[in-house]
């Protein structure tokens, strides 16, 4: 995967901002009518029997929600990361509907599973590339 990632879209800006080993990467998220930085999306890469899998996580800053800018974010990630990743893997805040719409939005589904302190609930989405 590229160090150097630009992901264009539309409305957004995704730009690869540190590379923390071969495992990780962060991007800013840019509002690409203001340039502004909206938030960040970090994608953190694991070995598992299955394969390669990736960890996301969105951040977008409070004057942004609810604008779609984390459901294009993880639209683009996604592209990026389905082509090495055999699955990604999230988790949202229990019980909070709009995180939960936003990963399904993307194709992300329920592992109905809860975590330690049930805080969290986790998703996973399989890549198109590796499906049966």
């Amino acid at each position: 995967m590229s160090e150097y990632l630009d992901i264009f879209s539309r409305r957004l800006t995704l730009s690869n901002t540190k590379r923390c080993g071969a495992q990780t990467a962060s991007f800013t998220v840019s509002d690409r009518a203001s340039g502004e930085d909206i938030g960040a999306i970090n994608l953190v890469m694991k070995t598992s029997d299955e394969g390669l899998l990736g960890e996301v996580d969105v951040s977008i800053d409070a004057d942004y929600e609810g604008r779609g800018y984390g459901i294009e974010a993880m639209k683009r990630l996604s592209e990026y990361a389905y082509e090495g990743l055999v699955k990604l893997l999230a988790k949202a805040p229990n019980r909070n509907l709009a995180a939960e719409y936003s990963l399904r939005r993307v194709g992300f589904s329920s592992l109905n599973k809860l975590s330690q302190d049930g805080s969290y609930r986790y998703y996973e989405s399989v890549s198109p590339y590796f499906m049966d």
